[in-house]
């Protein structure tokens, strides 16, 4: 097709839908006769077709020149006010360059193209920090305007920072905390409202997401593989209106890279690593990318293995590096571009993680011993099916995405002696716990486009959640049959419409509102209750909630660049029942409420971001104050069994900031700091609470950095040195403190050397330079927890080797 032959659609019609303009025939725009201008681009990644008619329109200019040999396939996201000729060469992907004919059209043309042409950028010339853009507040925009309080992990980020998991990242994530349970067991936590370190009924406080689809409801965060993913986003405070229940903290979002039908491409990578005081360690990953119909299609896959040394001895059992954990799975995802704009994507995700004991210390016998009775093994089967359909039209993006996930855990506690009262062992006893989770969640999003002083999303979700719990005491030394504690079954149905609009007041001063209407509904069934001392009748209980959660947010652009917003927004979780605290056997139960209510939470912040330096720095930092009402948390029983309790009233005001800093091709740096002041202001009766000592498991204070430096080593290869160093400060186990809950107060670093060209990457690290021992989470066994201090060490140092290549 050359641009005599070409058949034409101008900009102007196409206003009227892109569903006229056949993506595989891409037609040119009728010229106007004013100059190109300026423009306010919002170009999300998609087929290459669809974006180029998408851009033709938002710039009022005409493309042609489709198909080209060697160009074709996904389209890179631009976001800004910017020249049209900028724009162009930022969207098109590898293998593609353009040609100007004149002062308002473009041709495209595979490359390789004449100097100065749309062609890549020369080698070591450094990307600006505002060409990253980010989807966590369900539009495309860039990372440097974005007027919320949001952090991003590119994958060039994650490679350098050998983010195979989020919690690799997290320290570099400004106010984000993990718990240290083991792998597939830990909880997130971001701006410091925690609900306590167990997992129990409370749905999580941080909404955990893959590309499109929430994952979690109140299972622990499955510790997803990172191989092969785009970018990790954490958007911080409430997200009730755009998230729903469960977003209190914020939301952290894995974005995986998507199929390309631009041309086949693999990767592979393994590691082995050596851990002092430990075993060893290895992993191994591969990806590939195939085009197909023609360029108008892809799919991806990806699998990957590893396998975690442990380095917890157990002189009871006379056994050694007890912890070892393997990891496996894999990711399967499919794209195609159809006629009329639409774009449909449709994928599938397993990871099974193995634990062969817990990760807890415990006993006289040293700092990585545990003296249990019996090991404790966990085991964590997740599973994920998503579909998305996606149309482009110069009105409005439509984007429905659905998603069944299916979530096993099992564990098993050490219970020797603990159930007396019932009869249990008294040399070896054991305590499983077996969950499952079936969540369905569908969501339809629409969202405006094209430059206007009015600009809105709507979207419409509904999720339903089934959840079987399963507790059990049996004898291991000597064999005894298992008998239920108890067995449960929780349904909760959620639906919500929601909505935002945002309005330019003026040219500086932007007004954002918004409101999510929602209705919930939790059913739950139990029985089965065999350890009680008195005969306990089947429970069963219905718990209803609607209601509303606005946001408001004002915007003022001091500067293009530089951004000041205020806003507040409000979190919500639905309430629960309890399952009697006599099911636990004990002569004298403690007490616990049959059902525990609803939560919400206020947020207020004020918050700025600053691009300087012709982009090169990248400053944003916040202020916020957050009140929570009705808190709920799950806490243990005497008995060891898990309960949820209203425990108050709390807030935690806090200062974060953050900065990316890249001068040159070779310097990259960021740094993170929190300050904050989490606290219970008014504590209930149902649970002890102290109100001096903040909330359990995040600390007052907590801080990251990271710099890494890249040189050109030798024709075809680059070198890099990175660093990076975390600290995290004290914090208490549980509400009611005490010596024996005492964790955090410590730092620790990594050093990374790597090599990579033609195709090749190598890197040597060493994790946990100095050795460091301190205590990340004083919990192991809540069976035990009362008689025996815990305490779980970082990961011992631990050298590293790694080689990939990719093609």
């Amino acid at each position: 097709m050359t641009p005599q032959t070409d058949n034409h659609l101008s900009g102007r019609m196409a206003r009227g839908g892109l569903a006229a303009a056949s993506p595989y025939a891409l037609a040119m725009v009728l010229l106007a006769a004013s100059p190109v201008q300026a423009a306010d681009f919002r170009l999300p990644a998609e087929p290459l077709e669809t974006a180029l008619v998408r851009f033709a329109v938002q710039a009022d200019v005409s493309v042609g020149g489709l198909p080209a040999a060697g160009c074709g396939g996904t389209s890179r996201p631009v976001v800004g006010v910017m020249a049209a000729e900028r724009a162009l060469a930022a969207l098109l992907p590898p293998g593609c360059g353009y040609q100007r004919l004149d002062a308002r059209s473009f041709r495209i043309v595979g490359l390789p193209v004449r100097a100065g042409a749309g062609a890549p950028a020369a080698p070591g010339t450094p990307a600006r920090l505002d060409e990253v853009v980010v989807t966590a507040e369900k539009r495309t925009e860039p990372l440097a305007r974005a007027a919320a309080a949001i952090s991003v992990a590119t994958r060039e980020e994650l490679e350098s920072l050998d983010g195979r998991t989020f919690g690799a990242v997290a320290p570099q994530m400004v106010s984000v905390a993990v718990t240290n349970l083991g792998p597939g067991r830990d909880k997130i936590f971001v701006r410091g409202l925690s609900d306590g370190a167990f997992t129990g009924k409370t749905q999580s406080t941080v909404g955990l997401y893959l590309n499109d689809v929430p994952i979690t409801y109140n299972a622990p965060d499955p510790d997803l593989r990172l191989v092969d993913v785009d970018r990790v986003e954490v958007l911080r405070g409430p997200q009730g209106t755009l998230y729903g229940s469960g977003s209190m903290g914020g939301i952290v979002r894995i974005v995986t890279a998507s199929p390309d039908p631009s041309g086949f491409a693999g990767e592979v990578s393994m590691e082995a690593l050596t851990t002092q005081h430990g075993g060893p360690s290895n992993a191994v990953d591969a990806m590939l990318n195939a085009p197909l119909a023609g360029g108008r299609a892809a799919v991806r896959a990806v699998i990957y293995e590893d396998e975690s040394g442990g380095y917890i001895d157990n002189p009871e059992l006379g056994l050694s590096d007890v912890n070892t954990s393997r990891r496996w799975g894999g990711r399967l995802a499919a794209l195609a571009a159809l006629p009329g704009a639409w774009t449909l994507t449709g994928g599938l995700a397993h990871q099974s993680i193995d634990t062969d004991d817990a990760q807890y210390t415990q006993g006289a016998g040293g700092p990585r011993t545990r003296d249990t009775s019996i090991r404790e093994p966990n085991r964590n089967d997740f599973s994920e099916y998503s579909f998305t359909a996606a149309h482009a039209s110069q009105l409005a993006d439509l984007k429905v995405s659905s998603a069944y996930i299916d979530h096993g855990l099992k564990t098993r506690y050490d219970a020797t002696g603990a159930f007396r009262a019932a009869g249990g062992s008294t040399t070896g006893g054991a305590f499983d716990e077996d969950k499952r989770i079936k969540l369905w969640a569908t969501e339809a999003l629409a969202t405006s486009r094209g430059p206007s002083r009015l600009r809105w999303l709507a979207g419409a979700f509904v999720a339903y959640s089934d959840e079987m719990d399963a507790a059990a005491l049996l004898g291991i030394s000597p064999h005894e049959p298992a008998r239920p504690v108890y067995r449960r079954r929780d349904e909760l149905t959620e639906a919500a419409l929601y909505g935002e609009l945002t309005y330019d007041l003026t040219g500086r001063l932007s007004l954002t509102a918004g409101a999510r209407g929602f209705a919930t509904q939790v059913a739950t069934r139990a029985g089965d209750f065999s350890l009680s001392q008195t005969p306990l009748d089947p429970m069963r209980g219905k718990l209803t909630d609607a209601g509303v959660a606005p946001k408001l947010r004002l915007t003022y652009a001091v500067t293009p660049d530089i951004l000041v917003y205020a806003q507040m927004q409000k979190g919500y979780r639905a309430g629960g029942f309890n399952v009697p605290s006599a099911a636990g056997g004990s002569l004298t139960p403690q007490r616990a409420p049959a059902r525990f209510s609803p939560d919400h939470l206020w947020s207020y912040e004020v918050g700025a971001g600053a691009p300087l330096f012709d982009h090169r720095l990248l400053l944003r930092a916040a202020v916020f104050h957050a009140d929570w009402i009705g808190l709920q948390t799950d806490q243990r029983l005497g008995s060891g069994l898990l309960v949820t309790v209203n425990i108050g009233d709390g807030s935690n005001t806090g200062l974060e900031a953050e900065a990316l800093w890249q001068p040159n091709a070779r310097v990259l740096m960021r740094a993170n700091v929190l300050l904050e002041d989490p606290q219970i202001t008014r504590a209930a009766d149902a649970f002890p609470a102290r109100r001096d000592i903040g909330l359990p498991g995040v600390p007052f204070d907590m801080g990251g950095a990271f710099v890494r430096y890249r040189w050109q080593a030798s024709r075809g290869w680059t070198a890099e040195l990175s660093g990076q160093l975390s600290f995290v400060g004290r914090s208490f186990l549980t509400f009611d403190g005490g010596a024996d809950n005492r964790q955090g107060g410590y730092a620790s670093g990594r050093v990374a050397a790597t090599l990579s060209g033609h195709g090749w990457r190598a890197t040597a690290f060493v994790d946990n330079v100095g050795d460091e021992t301190g205590n990340t989470f004083a919990f192991g066994n809540p069976f035990s927890r009362q008689r025996f201090t815990q305490a779980t060490p970082l990961r011992p140092r631990t050298i590293g080797l790694g080689l990939g290549r990719s093609f």
